[in-house]
């Protein structure tokens, strides 16, 4: 009977180990999403040099352009590579996750709300530096796939540890943007108000959504860092880099960053309150993480300051808000939120006549087309919804918006859950990071969109955060 038990334990642990498949996969797939990860601001830097000094065909590049055919090639080698672990998991004995539902379910939703499009095959007006084709929501849910099956630390900080390098990358190409130094030009320059940032991202609400991620990232890494690793010096170098990408935010200008960032700080202020009372973590672990937090909020605070004193960034946004927003919303006029008002009603209004599968993908400029008060020529015409849970519901329909919102539930509850639950300490803090980005995210796109070069970053975390577990078996017994 000992012996029969205990022969059932290593069969269990052995069970429990990653096989020689499943480490190929997993680093396959963190690999695949670095390189996008990081290559995109790569090579839209050298692209903007090539064009600045006129090398070639390169003077006619327009920046951001090519951005959206990396991410097109990398979708289709993603997806290829999620078709096979597909086919080899079934040969082995499918077993389907709830991950995998929410891909295979995300996919159909964009599919039909292509397929059924008022204005099929075409994508944000067509606009390449802007649009989101079907092949880039499928490289945002191959990432989430991709993120979902990643289960090695070692590969998942490594990751994160990438985007340190992102981050220092747009910090430096923002800050030389507040003196008004660029490699090229920015694309909406005659909208942009000067010494403003952009980094490679060419807008600065586009900015202002990366830098809020970059900041997440930066920052949980910096308050996890005594779980992480052991340098001392790497971990002052990211705290460095924490602090200019969020200068580089606050000269965005962009107040959709500033809700992000205030995602961030009650994420966690609520997770430590909750991690006090009802998790197994010691005393000491806990006055680490609550002292990095400290530490971060102090740096945070003194920039701001900085900023305030010494540049009309936070000011100048304050009292335009103050002057024009809030009169707006107490007058009833659809302008506030610098036009987002009327987007907002257009695209609602686009959802009663198109429910189930939106007015198409990535086609809200449809939706102004039949307003019953439209004119040729006239009549203001926008791509985005600068809500992405509005933009979902009028572009994709009702159902998709529901998809998309039980996947957030799911994922975040389930990082919570195991937040609180983790006994392994380096795993707790690097899912914690994670929601601490997710968080971030979800609280700025009340007032912003998804786009192509920003959205990446997005999707990855979200499947890092989404658990793959009680798993159904199809395997024939």
């Amino acid at each position: 009977m000992f012996l029969y038990k205990r022969g059932m334990q290593m069969t269990d642990e052995v069970a429990l180990k990653p096989s020689m498949y499943e480490k190929l996969q997993d680093k396959i797939f963190c690999y695949m999403s670095m390189a996008l990860l990081v290559l995109l601001p790569v090579i839209e830097v050298v692209f903007e040099f090539l064009r600045k000094f006129k090398v070639g065909s390169f003077k006619k590049f327009t920046p951001s352009k090519y951005q959206a055919h990396i991410i097109k090639y990398f979708a289709i080698v993603l997806t290829v590579f999620i078709i096979i672990t597909f086919v080899m998991r079934i040969v082995k004995g499918f077993k389907l996750y709830v991950a995998d539902i929410f891909y295979v379910t995300l996919t159909v939703f964009m599919l039909l709300s292509m397929i059924f499009s008022v204005n099929r095959g075409v994508f944000a007006g067509g606009s390449e530096y802007y649009c989101e084709w079907p092949t880039h929501f499928l490289c945002y849910y191959g990432l989430f796939y991709a993120g979902s099956m990643i289960k090695d630390p070692q590969l998942r900080k490594r990751l994160m540890y990438s985007l340190v390098f992102v981050a220092l990358l747009e910090g430096v190409i923002a800050y030389f943007q507040t003196f008004d130094w660029e490699i090229t030009y920015c694309l909406f320059r005659d909208d942009r108000v000067s010494k403003t940032t952009y980094g490679t991202c060419q807008n600065t609400n586009f900015y202002g959504t990366l830098s809020t991620v970059l900041t997440a990232v930066t920052a949980g890494l910096f308050i996890f860092s005594k779980k992480l690793f052991k340098s001392q010096v790497f971990k002052w170098i990211i705290y460095a880099v924490s602090l200019l990408v969020f200068y580089t935010l606050l000269a965005s200008q962009a107040r959709l960053a500033w809700l992000g960032v205030i995602g961030l700080v009650f994420t966690y202020v609520v997770s430590l309150l909750v991690m006090r009372k009802k998790s197994n973590i010691d005393k000491e672990t806990f006055r680490d993480i609550t002292n990095g937090c400290l530490v971060i909020a102090i740096g945070y605070l003194m920039v701001m300051i900085i900023t305030v004193m010494c540049t009309p960034y936070i000011v100048s946004r304050v009292e335009y808000t103050a002057s024009n927003d809030v009169t707006d919303l107490l007058t009833g006029d659809e302008g506030f939120g610098s036009g987002r008002g009327w987007i907002w009603k257009v695209a609602l209004y686009a959802t009663k006549n198109h429910p189930i599968t939106g007015i198409g993908l990535d086609n809200l400029g449809q939706a102004f087309r039949e307003m019953p008060t439209y004119i040729e020529g006239v009549s203001r015409v926008q791509d985005k919804g600068h809500n992405e849970y509005i933009h979902t519901l009028a572009t994709q329909g009702i159902p998709a918006l529901i998809n998309y919102l039980a996947l957030l539930v799911y994922s975040v509850t389930g990082a919570v859950k195991a937040i609180i639950n983790e006994k392994d300490e380096e795993k707790r803090s690097i899912l914690w990071i994670c929601l601490g980005v997710v968080a971030a995210y979800l609280a700025q796109a009340l007032l912003s969109s998804s786009v192509m070069n920003v959205a990446i970053y997005f999707w990855i975390f979200l499947g890092l955060i989404t658990p793959r577990t009680k798993a159904v078996s199809f395997k024939k017994r």
